[in-house]
């Protein structure tokens, strides 16, 4: 995995779990603004191959990244982040449901809408996209209660 690592001179993950058995490695990104911890996670699946990406839209307006694929060898790895909707440029709707329940939606540049606790897949020129465009978009205290409305793009 070192190996690996230096090759391609990939960033470190701040979680490295190497399972010799099942011939895996997972790896967490932590650490560092959300758009690093996503494109992080871009760069070490550009090494790998048959890669596939799932997109889960979770409770306090956070977006979890899982990302699996193999190295030339054989080796499984999986990489995981997640970052808030807001650092990521987007946008979250709540709609008044049935029996007061409140539904809430993220709307991310280049993504589908995401709903709350459904996995989605996604493709890694859409991650790419995101990672660029969040890369553009500044956060502050003042946009993000606007966010939350929808007023800001």
């Amino acid at each position: 995995m070192r190996g690996h690592i230096r090759t391609y001179n990939l960033p470190r993950p701040d979680r490295l779990v190497i399972s010799t058995a099942s011939r895996s490695v997972h790896t967490e990104f932590t650490s560092g603004a959300a758009v690093d911890r996503f494109a992080a996670v871009l760069l070490w699946s550009a090494t790998l191959h048959g890669n596939e990406f799932g997109l889960t839209y979770g409770w306090h307006n956070e977006i979890r990244l899982a990302a699996t694929g193999r190295t030339r060898a054989g080796i499984g790895i999986g990489l995981a982040c997640s970052g808030s909707v807001f650092e990521l440029g987007g946008t979250v709707e709540e709609y008044d449901g049935f029996n007061g329940v409140v539904h809430s939606f993220a709307n991310l540049p280049g993504l589908p809408t995401l709903t709350q606790a459904t996995p989605d897949l996604a493709s890694y020129d859409e991650l790419a996209a995101l990672v660029t465009h969040a890369r553009t978009v500044p956060v502050s205290e003042d946009t993000v209660p606007a966010r939350v409305l929808g007023v800001v793009a």
